[in-house]
């Protein structure tokens, strides 16, 4: 999406920001919409080797892998299987995945388990969070950075999208520790 600056140049908005306010638009009562546009921004993030997202009857991890099963039960990964990070949960059935794309932003999916109801349903995702880093310079040239995460599917009353600042741990792919704590020194 191109915008015009106060200069009157033509600036380029990132993606992810496009994506935000994208979803962020959708009032809370359009949960079905937001699952879709959510969805639609992992696509395009973090793509499947072959199908979509939206098609996802359940995630399993595999290895060191994640691997996406559909309704009909053929299965993929992801286009580019170093994108996945981490997860929480059992192998089988994990309630949370991370991702992290080729600049180190990170993208929690939170899935949501409902109760048993004897049919092979799209998988819905109970919240997705992209992870906002803000650096404050320090005198000895250090910086802190600050680690926040926005919500894409959660809002406050007002319909504002949950912000919150929080450690995070996770099994890596490869069953080691991976934390995220809220603030570091960089």
């Amino acid at each position: 999406m191109n915008m015009l600056a106060r200069n009157n140049h033509p600036t380029t908005t990132p993606y992810i920001a496009q994506a935000v306010m994208a979803v962020e638009e959708l009032n809370v009562q359009f949960s079905e919409e937001k699952q879709q546009r959510a969805k639609q921004l992992l696509d395009n993030l973090f793509p499947l080797a072959m199908g979509s997202h939206q098609d996802v009857a359940a995630y399993v991890i595999d290895y060191c892998h994640i691997v996406a099963f559909f309704k009909d039960g053929q299965h993929t990964g992801l286009r580019v299987p170093s994108h996945f990070i981490g997860y929480n949960g059992e192998l089988e059935k994990p309630t949370s995945l991370l991702f992290r794309d080729g600049k180190g932003s990170h993208l929690e999916l939170t899935l949501d388990h409902p109760g048993g109801t004897g049919r092979i349903e799209v998988t819905r995702f109970d919240d997705m969070q992209l992870e906002t880093c803000m650096r404050f310079p320090q005198p000895d040239s250090r910086a802190i950075v600050m680690r926040h995460w926005v919500s894409l599917l959660k809002g406050d009353l007002k319909g504002h999208p949950l912000v919150s600042r929080e450690t995070k741990e996770y099994h890596s792919a490869r069953r080691e520790d991976y934390v995220l704590v809220d603030s570091f020194i960089d």
